[in-house]
């Protein structure tokens, strides 16, 4: 470990690192990149430069996760992988640190993986050497919407505890290849899109003053069961569709840039899914999450809502604050903003995107509780939670029934557009 600051290293070098993660680092006194590893060693070699030119760090390039692991410089780790990358990288990790290499934590991006039989092993594994761990979800951290939270239930709270959480988000399709291939990412937009949304409204729907619970790493929490004793999900329906990337002309599109196949093997690209939860008394809650691939406009749309008894609240992102219009006659280029899927026409710049995103808070909450030899606020039993959330959503779609979650058997289970 290093004794200069705390050292991140990445294994992934892809969107979410290079223009998320990484940029956070700017922002978090104390913390530098130490270290990256990316399957095409150039991409990496590409990023660490970056690294250097933006004053993020003085990278190394790894070969190997083993070799990033045994960086003395290296203190946390910072999974960005692909998702079906998730359990080898985990399982080289925990190798390496049962040969004597040492770190403080291990974060991992969502999803935690691809069902949840390889979520169970990676859970195992990090806890067979003690690691703390935390989930990289991104939501719950944004300003907006930690602060909506905050203010309604410390000033709704006499009236009653908050009942019903809804969240949408589209955009108009992944920026990466193996996004679209149902196989490699685990499932389609209900994974992609509404692993946010799910995680989002039930910690909208959880007491905040259950944030303060043990989470040390030595802490072993059942990954079926709620930490929150007072929010216990029941039963979950949902429905799959894919509505614009099956025809034949965007079909043929897909083909063509990222070489899958959606007329003969398509993954949802529209989902929507409502999970009943009951609290301590028996009360119902529900969370409504939509999410597609099929919206045309400016960037991501996305719409958070908290409701109670005399009180709600409401986020929207589909606005952005700053903006610019470009003509036709100008607009040939590339777009700059994240899903931004024209040149021309009306484009949101995306000011500080990292810290609005919620990027630096869930890195710095990741890196402060490491630092205390503690998980983060969000953990892999989290990720493990709303992956088995995304499972029962994906077999009440293909089975036309409600799922109830504690007669289900999801371990085993695959999503329809992961199995080929």
């Amino acid at each position: 470990m290093s004794t200069d600051g705390f050292g991140i290293g990445v294994v992934g070098c892809g969107f979410i690192t290079r223009e998320r993660h990484l940029p956070s680092v700017g922002y978090l006194p104390g913390v530098h990149v130490a270290g990256l590893q990316n399957r095409t060693r150039s991409t990496a070699d590409t990023v660490a430069d970056a690294c250097r030119e933006e004053g993020w760090g003085d990278p190394t390039v790894a070969d190997s996760v083993a070799g990033l692991v045994a960086d003395p410089a290296v203190d946390g780790l910072w999974v960005t992988s692909p998702n079906f990358t998730r359990v080898d990288v985990i399982d080289e990790a925990v190798d390496a640190l049962e040969d004597g290499a040492t770190l403080r934590g291990i974060a991992m991006e969502k999803p935690v993986a691809r069902n949840l039989a390889e979520a169970t092993r990676i859970l195992d594994r990090v806890a067979s050497v003690g690691v703390p761990h935390a989930y990289l979800e991104n939501w719950p951290h944004e300003p907006d919407i930690s602060g909506m939270r905050e203010l309604l239930w410390s000033r709704g709270r006499e009236a009653g505890r908050p009942y019903l959480a809804r969240s949408q988000a589209e955009h108009a399709g992944p920026h990466s290849a193996w996004f679209w291939d149902g196989e490699k990412q685990g499932g389609g937009a209900l994974t992609d899109m509404l692993c946010h949304a799910l995680a989002g409204n039930e910690v909208l729907l959880s007491d905040p003053a259950t944030d303060t619970a043990d989470t040390t790493a030595d802490n072993a929490s059942d990954p079926n069961a709620d930490p929150d004793a007072g929010l216990t999900p029941v039963s979950v329906t949902a429905d799959t569709e894919t509505l614009k990337w099956g025809r034949e002309e965007y079909a043929e599109a897909l083909r063509e840039e990222h070489g899958v196949d959606y007329e003969t093997n398509p993954a949802d690209d529209y989902a929507r899914a409502t999970v009943r939860y009951e609290d301590a008394e028996g009360t119902p809650l529900v969370s409504e999450a939509t999410g597609s691939w099929c919206y045309v406009g400016s960037g991501v749309r996305r719409t958070i809502e908290l409701l109670g008894p005399e009180y709600s609240g409401q986020v929207l992102s589909d606005e952005a604050s700053s903006s610019v219009f470009l003509s036709d006659a100008v607009g040939d280029g590339e777009g700059w903003a994240e899903k931004q899927n024209a040149t021309s026409g009306r484009t949101p710049i995306a000011a500080a995107d990292v810290v609005t995103g919620g990027f630096v808070a869930e890195n710095r909450d990741a890196v402060d509780s490491f630092r205390a030899g503690e998980n983060g606020a969000l953990d892999l039993t989290d990720g493990y939670r709303v992956l088995r959330t995304c499972m029962a959503a994906y077999m009440s779609a293909e089975e036309g029934r409600e799922v109830v979650l504690a007669d289900a058997d999801l371990e085993g289970y695959t999503p329809p557009p992961a199995r080929r």
